[in-house]
């Protein structure tokens, strides 16, 4: 039954995927297992094999993802970037702000740490840090980025790495 659960929310933590299950996803979970309980032994054993057909195949996905010379995967959280929306803007002391509050992604690297996934590619989204659509727009995206930040006077990956931790926490 492909898609009979639907898709749950999830969160992202250092990288692992957590799904948060409703309680009537729970239930249609248990439903399943009472289901497959009451199988004859050939369903059981045909069950079996598609579930070691589809072992090998996410195995065989992952082997193939960790090729040497193969860029990491842009890690998502939407739930992170609904967070940052709800949070001021980190340049609102330089005055100015326009419009509703965005999730920048920062781009640019900072040397000796990295950060940025690569030329062309969005970075990871918890590296992003809210900016009402003018700051965002006309002042990140519009000029150096370095410039911007360091008259922000602040540094926006701590930022973006404490309002991650911030969320994670629930605080």
């Amino acid at each position: 039954m492909p898609g009979a659960l639907g898709t749950g929310a999830r969160t992202h933590v250092a990288g692992v995927c957590r799904l948060m299950l409703t309680h009537e996803k729970r239930e249609a979970i248990a439903a399943l297992k009472r289901q497959l309980a009451d199988l004859t032994s050939d369903d059981k054993a045909r069950v079996r094999e598609a579930m070691r057909k589809a072992r090998r195949e996410r195995a065989a996905v992952v082997r193939a993802s960790k090729a040497p010379n193969k860029r990491d995967e842009r890690q998502r959280d939407t739930g992170f970037l609904a967070y940052l929306r709800r949070l001021p803007c980190e340049a609102a002391h330089l005055g100015g702000c326009d419009g509703p509050i965005e999730a920048a992604h920062i781009r640019y690297s900072d040397g000796a740490q990295a950060r940025n996934p690569g030329m062309g590619r969005k970075n990871h989204d918890r590296n992003a840090t809210p900016l009402c659509r003018h700051h965002h727009q006309h002042d990140q995206h519009r000029r150096n980025e370095r410039a911007f930040w360091r008259g922000v006077g602040k540094d926006p990956y701590a930022v973006a790495a404490a309002h991650y931790a911030a969320f994670t926490t629930g605080d």
